[in-house]
C-alpha cells in the first residue's frame, strides 16, 4: 500500500488535471490503471494487426461480412461466460480469461504464416469478442473497488492508463511491422495479458472487494445462467436505455469505421505499410484521448453531470459526418482528412468521457444484476450492434451506395441515440431513488323489508360488534316504520353513538315503554348521550321540554344538572335565566368533575350568552376541566358562535402539553381568518417559545396556500428550533409546491448553508481536533467533545444540516430526500456515495452548488475556497475565533448568547492567556447575564486569577 507522503507527491499533480484523489485511494488506482494500460496495449496491437490483415485480404466493403459473422459468433461466449460468472470468483475468472487470450496470440503468430484467406477472419472475429470481454471485465471489477463517489472521481483517471495503452499499442504494433515484422507484435500483446494476470491477484490482496468467494448452487440450470443477463435487462427500464445507448453507439461506430477504413485503404498498398499507418494513427488518437480524458472528462462528469456527457459523443459524431457530406460534395481534396477526423474525434471520445461515462449509468444497478448485465450488454449487445450495422450496410457491400453516402444513415441514428440520452438521464436519477428508498364499509343495498328474511337478518344485525353497522340498522327500521321492533337492551350498548340513535327512534316512534331507561341516561358518561336523553324525555312527555326540565335544574347529580341546563337554555327568559344560575353554580364548585360536566355542556348550548363561564373554565388550573372547556370552544366555534377575540387565549393554551393537541383543533376550527393572529404570535420574539413552536403546525393543519405562505414569510425566524418546525409544517402540507414557499426555501437555503459552514470553521479553528471524526458533513466524537463550546457548535452544524434537507425537501420529492438524507447521515460510506451521487444529479443549478458546499465530498480547504467566494467565510486561528465569538455589539439572545458564554468557558479550558483581558471586561460589563456570569466565574478560576491552584 502506497504511504501517504508517497501518495501526496503525485496526488497534488493530478489535481491540477482534474483528478481528486484523496488519502487511501492512491493505490487502488494507480494498480487500476495500470492493468487498463497493458489491457489496451494489447488492443490496440492486435488491432492495427487486424485492419491491416482483413483490408489486405479482403478489403474494406467486405467489412459487413465480418460484422455479421462476430454478432452470430457472440452467443455462444456470452453463454459460457455468464454461466462462469456464477461459478467461479471473478479475479479466478479474470486472471482465466486473459492466459486464455494470450495463448491463443502465439497460435495465431502460426497460423498466420500459412497465408490462408479464412485466418484474418477467424482472427478478426476472435479478438473483437475478447476486447469486450476483457474490458468488461475491468470495468465490471473497478466498479466493485470504488463507490459511486470514488468512481465518478477517479474513472477519469484510470480510464487514462488505457488512453495511454492505446499510444503506446499503436507504436508497437507500428515500430514491430517496420523493424522485426508484421506478426512479432503478437508475442508482445500476449507478454501484456501475461502481466495483467498477475496484477489482478495484487489489486486483489490489496483492496478486497465484496466478490463471492464460494460458486453459486449447480441446481441452477445452464440455460437460466445464460439468460440471466438478458432477464434483467428485459425487466430494467434503466437497462434497456443503457442496451439502447451502447446498440446505437456500435452501430453508428461501425459504419465510420467502414468509412475509414475505405481512406486507409486508398491511401496504402501493402501489408507493412497499412500496419504502420494503423499503428501511427491509433496512437495519435491516444494522445487525443489523453488529453481528453484529463481535462475534460473528470471536470464534465462533476460540474455538467451523467446527462451532458451521454450526449458528447452522438453531438461530436453528428458533427463530424456532417463535415464529411460536405467534404464530399464541395470539397473531395479534403475527403481523406475528412474521415480521418471523424474516426479520431468518434474513436478518443469513445474510448474516454464516453467509455466513463458508460460504467457510471451502471451504478445504481445491484450488484449481482450488474456483473451479468454488463455482460449481456458488452458482449451480446455490441455484437447485436455490429450484426445491425452489417445489415445497414449491405447496400455499401453490394456498391449500391459509396460508404461515404453512408453517413445519412449515421444522421438519422444520432438523432434517435440524443433522444435516447434524455431519457437516460431521467431514469438514472429514478434508479438511485429507486436504492436509497425501499376502511369504510361499503353501502347497504336497499332492503324490502316486507319479507320476513329480510326484516329478520336486518334485526339480527343489531347485535353486531361494528356500531356503524347498527346505526345503519337502526336507521333502516325507522325510515320503513319498524322503529317498535327496535329492543330497548340498545340503551345499553357500549357505543354512545348507538345509544343516541336509539334513543331518537324512541323519541320518533313514541317508545314509552323506554322512558324509564332513557331517564337513567340522564347521568351517562358521555355528555352528548345525556343531551339526547334529555330531548328523548321531553318527545316522550309530551314535547313541553321546559316543563320536564327546569325541576331538573337542581337535581342532587351533577350530570343530570348539565344535561337540563342544555336542555331549557334558550327556550324561554325565565327558563335562559335559570339554566344560567344552574350553570354558575357548577363553574365555581370545588370539585373538579363538577366543572368539569359545566364545561362538557357549554359546547351544546347556543348563543353568546354562556361565553363568559367558557372563558372562566378555559383558564381552570385543572387540565382536565380546561381540555373539556376547549373542546366546547371548538364546537363553538364550528357553529360560527365564538367570536375571534377569543383566539389569543386559546393560542395561550398551546404551551401546556396536556391542552396543545385540543387546543390545535380549536384554533382551526375558525380557517383562514385566524391566520394573521397566528402569524403575528408566531413571529412575535417576546412571545413564549413553546407557543411559538406549536404554531406552525397549527398553521399547516390549516391546509391553506395563505396559511403555506404565511410559513414562508417565516422561515427567517430568530430561533433554530422553530425554523425546523416550520419547515416540517411546509413539508407536510400540499401547498409547499407554491412558487412563493419554492422561492423563500430556495432564498433561505443560502443562510442555512452559511450558517453550517460557519460553524463548521469555528470549529476547525479552535484546532482540537482529537476524537472528531467526519461522516459525511456529520461531526463525530469518539469520545465526549474537549469543551462545551466544540459540542455546542456540533449541535448546531447538526441542526443545520437537519433544516437545509428540510428545506430540500420543499424544493424536490420529501420521501426521496428524507432516504438520501438518512444514507448520507449513516455510518456506511457506500450508502454516502450512493446519497451523494443521487443528490448530483438530483439537484440543480443554484440549489445544487449552494448545498453541495456544505455537504460535497471535497476536502476542507477546496470547501473553505468556495465558502469564501459564496458567503466570505474564511478560517480563523483558535484565538481570533473565540474572540470574535465572545465580541458582541447588542444584547445576545438565545443561541448566541450561549455560543458567547461557551467561548468564554472554552478559554478557561484551552487556556488562551491573551484573551484573559477580555474575559474580565467581560465579567464587568458584558450586556448578556449569561455572558457576564460565565466570565465572572472563569475569572475566578485560578488560570485567569493568577492564584496558584
Amino acid at each position: 500500500m502506497l504511504s501517504p507522503v508517497r501518495e501526496s507527491v503525485w496526488r497534488q499533480p493530478l489535481s491540477r488535471l482534474g483528478v481528486d484523489l484523496r488519502p487511501g485511494e492512491g493505490a487502488p488506482a494507480l494498480l487500476l490503471f495500470l492493468y487498463f494500460f497493458l489491457l489496451i496495449t494489447f488492443q490496440y496491437i492486435t488491432k492495427s494487426l487486424r485492419q491491416a490483415e482483413y483490408i489486405d485480404k479482403l478489403g474494406a466493403q467486405a467489412l459487413p461480412l465480418v460484422y455479421l459473422l462476430v454478432a452470430l459468433c457472440s452467443l455462444p461466449v456470452l453463454i459460457l461466460y455468464s454461466r462462469a460468472v456464477d461459478r467461479v470468483p471473478r479475479r479466478h475468472l479474470m486472471s482465466a480469461t486473459l492466459l486464455l487470450v494470450a495463448g491463443s496470440l502465439v497460435g495465431f503468430y502460426f497460423l498466420f504464416q500459412l497465408g490462408a484467406p479464412w485466418v484474418p477472419v477467424l482472427f478478426y472475429v476472435w479478438i473483437s469478442i475478447v476486447y469486450v470481454l476483457n474490458v468488461s471485465q475491468f470495468w465490471s471489477y473497478s466498479n466493485h473497488v470504488f463507490d459511486p463517489r470514488q468512481a465518478k472521481r477517479l474513472f477519469g483517471f484510470v480510464g487514462a492508463g488505457g488512453l495511454l495503452g492505446g499510444i503506446a499499442g499503436g507504436q508497437i504494433a507500428a515500430w514491430s511491422a517496420k523493424l522485426v515484422g508484421n506478426y512479432a507484435g503478437l508475442f508482445v500483446a500476449a507478454a501484456m495479458l501475461a502481466i495483467a494476470s498477475v496484477l489482478i491477484y495484487v489489486i486483489h490482496s490489496l483492496h478486497r472487494t465484496d466478490e463471492p468467494e464460494v460458486a453459486d448452487s449447480d441446481a441452477r440450470s445452464k440455460l437460466e445462467d445464460a439468460r440471466g443477463g438478458f432477464r434483467s435487462i428485459l425487466h430494467s427500464r434503466h437497462l434497456q436505455l443503457v442496451a439502447a445507448i451502447m446498440l446505437l453507439t456500435v452501430i453508428v461506430a461501425q459504419i465510420v469505421d467502414v468509412q475509414f477504413n475505405e481512406a486507409v485503404e486508398r491511401a496504402t498498398t501493402t501489408l507493412g505499410e497499412r500496419t504502420t499507418f494503423f499503428g501511427n494513427f491509433y496512437s495519435i488518437m491516444g494522445v487525443a484521448s489523453l488529453v481528453f480524458q484529463l481535462v475534460f472528462t473528470s471536470r464534465i462528469h462533476s460540474r455538467l453531470g451523467i446527462g451532458f456527457a451521454t450526449r458528447v459523443l452522438p453531438v461530436s459524431m453528428m458533427g463530424g459526418t456532417i463535415v464529411l457530406l460536405v467534404a464530399a460534395g464541395f470539397a473531395p481534396a479534403l475527403l481523406l482528412f475528412a474521415a480521418l477526423s471523424l474516426k479520431a474525434s468518434e474513436g478518443g471520445i469513445r474510448y474516454s468521457l464516453d467509455q466513463a461515462t458508460r460504467e457510471l449509468l451502471f451504478l445504481p444497478v445491484p450488484s449481482r444484476t450488474r456483473l451479468k448485465a454488463k455482460a449481456a450488454i458488452d458482449i451480446f449487445i455490441q455484437r447485436l450492434g455490429k450484426g445491425a450495422a452489417a445489415l445497414l450496410l449491405l447496400p455499401v457491400l453490394f456498391n449500391w451506395i459509396t460508404p461515404i453516402e453512408a453517413g445519412w444513415i449515421t444522421l438519422v441514428l444520432i438523432v434517435v441515440w440524443l433522444g435516447v440520452t434524455v431519457a437516460m438521464r431521467r431514469e438514472y436519477v429514478r434508479s438511485f431513488r429507486r436504492r436509497l428508498k425501499a376502511a369504510d364499509i361499503d353501502s347497504t343495498s336497499p332492503i324490502d323489508l316486507s319479507e320476513a328474511t329480510s326484516l329478520e337478518l336486518l334485526i339480527q344485525t343489531l347485535d353486531s360488534g361494528d356500531p356503524r353497522q347498527v346505526v345503519n340498522s337502526l336507521e333502516l327500521l325507522e325510515s320503513n316504520d319498524k322503529g317498535h321492533l327496535v329492543p330497548r337492551l340498545m340503551l345499553h350498548h357500549s357505543d354512545p353513538a348507538v345509544r343516541c340513535r336509539a334513543m331518537q327512534v324512541f323519541a320518533r316512534c313514541g317508545r314509552v315503554d323506554a322512558t324509564p331507561m332513557v331517564d337513567r341516561l340522564l347521568g351517562d358518561d358521555d355528555v352528548e348521550v345525556r343531551i339526547q336523553a334529555m330531548r328523548t324525555l321531553a318527545a316522550l312527555g309530551g314535547g313541553d321540554t321546559v316543563a320536564v326540565m327546569v325541576p331538573r335544574l337542581d337535581d342532587a347529580d351533577p350530570r343530570v344538572r348539565a344535561a337540563a341546563i342544555s336542555a331549557v337554555a334558550g327556550h324561554t327568559e325565565e327558563a335562559t335565566a335559570a339554566a344560567g344560575d344552574a350553570l354558575a353554580a357548577l363553574v365555581v364548585d370545588d370539585r373538579a368533575e363538577v366543572r368539569c360536566e359545566a364545561a362538557d355542556i357549554l359546547g351544546s348550548i347556543r348563543g353568546s350568552l354562556f361565553e363568559g363561564p367558557l372563558i372562566r373554565l378555559i383558564y381552570d388550573a385543572d387540565h382536565r376541566v380546561a381540555r373539556r372547556a376547549i373542546r366546547s370552544g371548538r364546537s363553538r366555534i364550528e357553529r360560527g358562535e365564538l367570536d375571534m377575540v377569543c383566539a389569543p387565549m386559546l393560542i395561550a393554551s398551546l404551551r401546556n402539553r396536556r391542552l396543545k393537541h385540543d387546543a390545535r383543533d380549536a384554533i382551526i376550527a375558525w380557517g383562514e381568518s385566524v391566520i394573521p393572529v397566528l402569524v403575528h404570535f408566531l413571529n412575535d420574539p417576546g412571545e413564549n417559545i413553546w407557543v411559538r413552536r406549536a404554531i406552525p403546525k397549527t398553521l399547516a393543519r390549516i391546509e391553506s396556500s395563505a396559511s403555506a405562505r404565511a410559513l414562508a414569510e417565516s422561515l427567517g425566524v430568530d430561533d433554530a428550533f422553530l425554523r425546523r418546525k416550520v419547515i416540517e409544517a411546509l413539508s407536510g402540507m400540499t401547498q409547499h409546491g407554491d412558487p412563493l414557499v419554492r422561492e423563500a426555501a430556495r432564498e433561505r437555503l443560502g443562510v442555512e448553508v452559511a450558517a453550517y459552514l460557519r460553524h463548521l470553521g469555528d470549529l476547525l479553528g479552535l484546532e482540537s481536533n482529537t476524537g472528531i471524526r467526519f461522516e459525511g458533513p456529520r461531526v463525530v466524537w469518539d469520545d465526549r467533545p474537549p469543551t462545551f463550546l466544540h459540542q455546542l457548535l456540533t449541535d448546531r452544524m447538526h441542526m443545520q444540516l437537519e433544516t437545509t434537507f428540510g428545506l430540500l425537501a420543499l424544493l424536490h420529492p420529501p420521501e426521496d430526500i428524507r432516504a438520501a438524507r438518512y444514507e448520507l447521515f449513516g455510518a456506511d460510506p457506500a450508502g454516502r456515495a450512493h446519497a451523494l451521487e443521487y443528490l448530483d444529479n438530483a439537484l440543480a443549478g443554484e440549489v445544487r452548488s449552494t448545498v453541495f458546499v456544505a455537504i460535497g465530498d471535497h476536502g476542507h480547504p477546496r470547501r473553505f475556497d468556495q465558502a469564501r467566494q459564496r458567503f466570505g467565510i474564511q478560517l480563523e486561528s483558535r484565538v481570533e475565533t473565540l474572540k470574535r465569538l465572545m465580541t458582541v455589539t447588542a444584547p445576545p439572545k438565545g443561541e448566541r448568547a450561549w455560543l458567547a458564554a461557551a467561548a468564554v468557558h472554552a478559554v478557561h479550558i484551552l487556556k488562551e492567556p491573551e484573551l484573559y483581558p477580555l474575559v474580565r471586561t467581560l465579567g464587568e460589563a458584558a450586556v448578556s447575564p449569561l455572558v457576564r456570569e460565565t466570565a465572572r466565574w472563569v475569572v475566578t478560576r485560578p488560570s485567569i486569577s493568577g492564584r496558584r491552584p
